[in-house]
């Protein structure tokens, strides 16, 4: 069994397993011939745009307490150095981490792109060469690169997530910094890298046994079955291709949007009208714009219903009822109403509409006992329509 099938398998968690591979790759270094990127800066721009103002100076601080002993830790060991930076991204979501990543390339890595890189690049892409890009970046900042230049293929570093949060590790294989020379040795336009060459930029050839040992023993795999696929025949270009994954990740389909959960799908006709008729609803977010249009299109079209319940919170000195008769006074939303009934508005609303105070966010919707039983023996159907309050919500 090969020993990069077997890392593979490790640490998969929500990491779509990857089947397809490069056929003929060119390995194309992305530091010095397209930016000169650095492994603390992005890190440093993912955690100073964190969730809260607390979190974002707690982990701005981790990455100044890190900046200070990772030349330190640079030069006992690369790849851990790496993987140390990278454990301040716990906690974050994949999904702020995408977004974030495609804002820092768009306004801080895209700007400085080298031209004559790229046109190197293209060159190459022209030719019909099946390019990976390599790099040292984290993988939600190097996608956006890779798109927006038309290549295909990635190496880089890869977080591992939990339910859509970072833990803070690196898969395998982690892409260690260049040298401390290598602005000067490797800077040039082509970044076009040899099998080889790239295996000990990478510091792969030297990892590989230890790397098959650990992964024989947490499988249990006996030594002689893996005599004839020893270390020695694990060929460089099979284990840079196997670490190669697409610059697009890929989303989940689902094949049938519809699902009929009694496995029979209704012969009759679906009624709007029907559904409603005689019913008692209670629509929270009134106050809002969508709430707003609901209740006046309800009360246009649909005349079947029972009765609506607006829940309305209360503001301060301002009660919920005084916040109702100001938003039908106020809002050209209720024109179409004042066009059909006039003067007789105010008691159609009366005989249609009750306003009921209470705030969504409380347990039971912070009514009185009384009224609580009252709505939970009549409604019908709760129609929500509320939205956040606050303005620097979860991306989750």
């Amino acid at each position: 069994m090969h020993w990069a099938v077997l890392l593979g398998e490790r640490n998969n968690l929500e990491q779509p397993e990857q089947n397809l591979r490069p056929s003929s790759p060119v390995y194309w270094r992305v530091e010095g011939s397209l930016l000169e990127l650095t492994t603390v800066r992005p890190i440093a721009f993912f955690t100073w745009n964190a969730q809260t103002f607390t979190e974002r100076w707690v982990r701005r601080g981790l990455v100044f307490a890190m900046a200070v002993m990772r030349p330190f830790l640079y030069a006992a060991n690369r790849v851990f150095a790496t993987r140390v930076v990278h454990t301040v991204l716990r906690g974050v979501s994949r999904d702020r981490l995408d977004l974030l990543g495609e804002e820092y390339f768009k306004y801080k890595l895209q700007p400085e792109l080298k031209s004559d890189g790229v046109q190197q690049l293209r060159a190459a892409l022209d030719s019909g060469a099946e390019v990976v890009l390599v790099s040292q970046g984290l993988e939600q900042v190097m996608r956006p690169l890779a798109q927006s230049l038309g290549v295909r293929w990635l190496i880089a570093n890869r977080l591992e997530f939990r339910d859509g949060i970072a833990t803070g590790r690196l898969l395998e294989p982690v892409i260690r910094p260049r040298g401390v020379f290598a602005r000067i040795t490797g800077g040039g336009p082509d970044g076009r890298r040899p099998t080889e060459r790239l295996m000990n930029d990478l510091g792969l050839e030297r990892n590989i046994p230890r790397a098959l040992k650990r992964a024989l023993e947490e499988h249990e795999i006996q030594q002689d079955s893996t005599a004839e696929a020893g270390p020695a025949q694990c060929e460089s270009e099979d284990v840079l291709s196997r670490a190669a994954f697409p610059a697009i990740r890929a989303i989940p389909v689902l094949e049938k949007p519809i699902v009929h959960f009694y496995g029979i799908p209704p012969k009759d006709r679906l009624s709007v009208r029907k559904a409603l008729a005689g019913k008692q609803v209670m629509l929270i977010g009134v106050t809002g714009f969508i709430g707003k249009v609901w209740l006046v299109n309800t009360l246009m079209d649909l005349p079947e219903v029972g009765k609506i319940y607006v829940l309305i919170r209360r503001q301060k000195s301002n009660p919920a009822r005084k916040r109702f008769e100001k938003l039908v006074e106020d809002s050209p939303v209720f024109d179409p109403l004042y066009s059909r009934y006039r003067g007789a508005l105010p008691q159609f609303l009366r005989e249609r509409v009750e306003v009921v105070e209470g705030d969504v966010t409380q347990p039971g919707f912070g009514l009185d006992a009384d009224i609580r039983e009252s709505l939970r023996n009549n409604l019908d159907l709760i129609i929500n329509s509320s939205g956040l309050t606050d303005f620097n919500p979860d991306l989750r």
